[in-house]
This record gives structure tokens, C-alpha cells and sequence, in this order.
């Protein structure tokens, strides 16, 4: 699992210092894989709060995008996750 967003490295140092994140942190200050998935707020120059499940593949298999007050559901992206690991195995 991987993240990525417009911040700076030592936004995501702080980031991941003060909550303690268990995985990798992508830099993308220019902007390009924020405007690639379409999630680029370009009046505020900002990305979306968004979540995207890549599979090994390469293959976008689940996403969802919505303003900064929008709540993710983390049950909901544990069920995706789960829905495609029972996928494989089968």
C-alpha cells in the first residue's frame, strides 16, 4: 500500500512522525498522477480526498473521490480488499 499526495517530503515526514502511518508516502507536488486519476481540484490547486485500489495487475478496480468534508469509510475499502483477495483465490 502506497500514498501520494501534493505535499511536500517534509509534509509527509511530519505526517508520518506525528501518525505513525505503516506505509509509504508518495510525493506528487507537480500535480501529474493527481490530475492522471482525475482527482485534481484545479481552482484550489489541491487533490480531492480520494482512495483508489489498484490490483498487482495494474488494474484501477475501485475508487472514490468527494470534497474535504467528505467522511471515507475504511470498512467499506477493508470489504473492496477483501472482495478482491476472494476473487484471486478463486
Amino acid at each position: 500500500m502506497i500514498g501520494i499526495s501534493g505535499d511536500s517530503l517534509p509534509c509527509h515526514k511530519a505526517f508520518v512522525e506525528a501518525r505513525g502511518v505503516p506505509f509509504l508516502l508518495l510525493s506528487d507536488m507537480h500535480r501529474s498522477v493527481i490530475a492522471a486519476y482525475g482527482v485534481l481540484d484545479d481552482d484550489r490547486n489541491v487533490a480531492f480526498r480520494s482512495t483508489f485500489i489498484v490490483d498487482r495487475d495494474g488494474m484501477l478496480r475501485w475508487g472514490q473521490a468527494g470534497d474535504r468534508q467528505m467522511t471515507r469509510d475504511g470498512r467499506e475499502i477493508l470489504r473492496v480488499l477483501d472482495r478482491i483477495r476472494t476473487l484471486r483465490g478463486a
